[in-house]
């Protein structure tokens, strides 16, 4: 049975915190391989329970770091390889640039006026991270108050992160941001073998579809492969659980995702959808049209529309709990109808092992 968890957000003072907790690091250094482009090595406490998955396209690692049990904080961190001819005009400045656009856009949901940049560096890491709070958090499991973001480049290395707390007193993102100024890039592929975590999702691929399963989970979907192709994401957040797994297919403009999860964190679509609610509106993003709670299959299913700046996109968020296993699920696509999606979750299988 997987884990329960809950899949839902100057500078001179910053150095002295960070060189006060280099005498507590109890960790050791860990590769993080990025498929066909050597490894990150982070040192991360021991004590930490750490989940990582490559990526393939484009070549990164998903990494997801929690305390050794309950959830007192939860941190992921993303690192990807940028190549030179995708992004020529990656410097410190432009990533700075880029972090304070993203502060700008986060405060209106913060308590802070003001979103302060702090400079992040090490012997090969430069970056930056600002530090904000929600002013809409209620504190419950999964809805942290406090959160820190930002990225640091290590060579061609891009490492985005985000590391939330629910006690703003917790030494944990001091700790954290240690590991990340000491981040190391080694070039080349590693022949350290990586051990697997049972609770990480594993993909195989085969001629005409995709095996998605948990090596702690009883559960195989199974997905047509059709014209998808596996894709990843930096939005953060709960995307970068090691559970997580999202496929484009750009003729048909569809896109799936979704995350393998504990049953025991599934209250019900109605709660869900209360919950995702809050979060939307936490953000600001557009307030979903025409909802309708439904069945497809075995799969319980929310339908609505998203307005979009063209027109608007059609979306279908499926759950499907099952041997301990919770499955949530979610379609959609810019040009087809809701029976196209639907028809398209019909073809999913879910088998026991």
């Amino acid at each position: 049975m997987i884990p329960a968890v809950n899949v839902r957000i100057c500078g001179l003072v910053a150095t002295c915190a960070l060189a006060a907790v280099a005498a507590e690091r109890p960790g050791q250094a860990r590769r993080f391989p990025i498929p066909g482009h050597g490894s990150i090595v982070l040192e991360a406490p021991q004590a930490w329970r750490v989940a990582s998955k490559p990526l393939e396209n484009p070549p990164a690692i998903s990494i997801q770091m929690r305390p050794e049990s309950g959830e007192a904080f939860s941190i992921q961190v993303s690192s990807v390889f940028v190549d030179p001819a995708q992004d020529p005009d990656l410097t410190s400045a432009s990533l700075k640039e880029r972090m304070q656009k993203s502060a700008d856009q986060a405060l209106p949901r913060s308590v802070e006026k003001k979103a302060t940049l702090v400079e992040l560096r090490g012997k090969q890491a430069a970056g930056y991270y600002y530090s904000l709070t929600d002013k809409e958090s209620t504190s419950a499991p999964g809805d942290y108050k406090y959160m820190t973001q930002g990225s640091v480049l290590t060579g061609r290395v891009l490492t985005v992160f985000t590391i939330l707390q629910h006690e703003s007193s917790g030494k944990e993102k001091d700790l954290a941001l240690r590991m990340l100024a000491d981040a190391a890039y080694s070039p080349g592929e590693t022949n350290t073998p990586v051990q697997q975590d049972p609770t990480a999702l594993r993909i195989d691929e085969t001629d005409r579809a995709y095996r998605l399963s948990v090596p702690v989970s009883q559960l195989v979907l199974t997905i047509p492969k059709g014209g998808f192709k596996r894709a990843t994401t930096q939005a953060g957040g709960a995307t970068a659980s090691p559970r997580y797994f999202y496929f484009t297919d750009d003729a048909r403009k569809l896109q799936l995702s979704g995350w393998f999860e504990s049953a025991d964190g599934f209250t019900g679509v109605k709660k869900f959808w209360e919950q995702e609610m809050a979060s939307w509106r936490k953000i600001n993003a557009p307030e979903p049209r025409d909802v309708s709670f439904t069945k497809i299959g075995k799969w319980d299913a929310i339908v609505y529309d998203v307005p979009e700046a063209s027109g608007s996109s059609t979306h279908v968020r499926a759950h499907r709990v099952q041997a301990g296993t919770w499955i949530d699920l979610h379609v959609s696509t810019v040009s087809g109808s809701r029976d196209s999606l639907a028809s398209l979750l019909e073809t999913l299988d879910v088998s026991e092992k």
